[in-house]
């Protein structure tokens, strides 16, 4: 077979086989949409953070006990069986949420996804990844698939979205790609010390012009999804000092 022009229509099988690889199991618990509170160890995707967004498997706790140095059999809860799970300290809620940029198949399909909680408050933050192509189509031999689609995760891992709700805002905005003034405009103090990058954030240009503007968007581009860290410590302060009953 000539494999130099060969036409490749890749489905995203090969996950289902990567992924048993990629697994952990820490000890957490879910709560099920009944309220039902079901404790044990949890999956967690490391390499694919998307997947945990749509569905877990959990080790009940009573089994694992009673059945020790065993591999115990996992049950999966997809998002639309779960409320939240916690997993360590990190927490994944349901959040209804239409990615536009990024409609595929198993985006209509469902539109529900865990996102992991960054920040709660009067300001709520959640990290949301895109979801890998359903189908690659290609001319190319398989290496240059398996170069397109390492490219595609790479890509994914890197532009997460910070998914932002103030107040009753019905709309999620992400914050990488959103004037933080408005965010943070009601705090003053908040937003000059991020200005300044009293986060450790890099510091903002107060000096106008084009071409200020435009340097200011090409380090917003560079430097936000690294500095993630900086602007959920910000809103963390801004959630404390406006509390309510403040």
């Amino acid at each position: 077979m000539n494999r130099k022009n060969l036409l490749v229509i890749c489905f995203l099988l090969f996950t289902a086989v990567g992924l048993k690889a990629q697994d952990s199991y820490q000890p957490g618990f879910a709560i099920l949409n009944d309220g039902t509170r079901v404790s044990g160890l949890i999956s967690l995707y490391e390499k694919a953070p998307w997947y945990n967004q749509r569905f877990i498997y959990l080790k009940d706790s009573a089994t694992v006990a009673a059945n020790p140095g065993k591999d115990v059999k996992s049950k999966k809860y997809v998002a639309d069986d779960l409320k939240y799970y916690k997993v360590g300290d990190r927490t994944f809620t349901r959040i209804h949420y239409v990615d536009l940029e990024n409609l595929q198949a198993k985006s209509l399909g469902s539109n529900d996804h865990m996102l992991e909680v960054l920040a709660l408050g009067r300001i709520k933050a959640y990290r949301f990844y895109a979801y890998p192509q359903d189908v690659y189509v290609t001319f190319g031999t398989e290496d240059d698939v398996k170069k397109q689609i390492q490219n595609n995760t790479d890509d994914l891992l890197s532009h997460w979205k910070m998914l932002t709700q103030k107040d009753d805002e019905k709309k999620y905005r992400d914050a990488f790609d959103y004037d933080l003034q408005k965010l943070f405009g009601d705090t003053p103090e908040i937003w000059e010390k991020y200005k300044k990058g009293g986060y450790g954030n890099e510091p903002i240009s107060e000096k106008k012009g084009f071409a200020a503007k435009m340097m200011n968007m090409a380090k917003k581009a560079t430097y936000s999804h690294m500095q993630w860290e900086s602007l959920v410590a910000a809103i963390n302060e801004y959630n404390s000092k406006n509390t309510a009953g403040k």
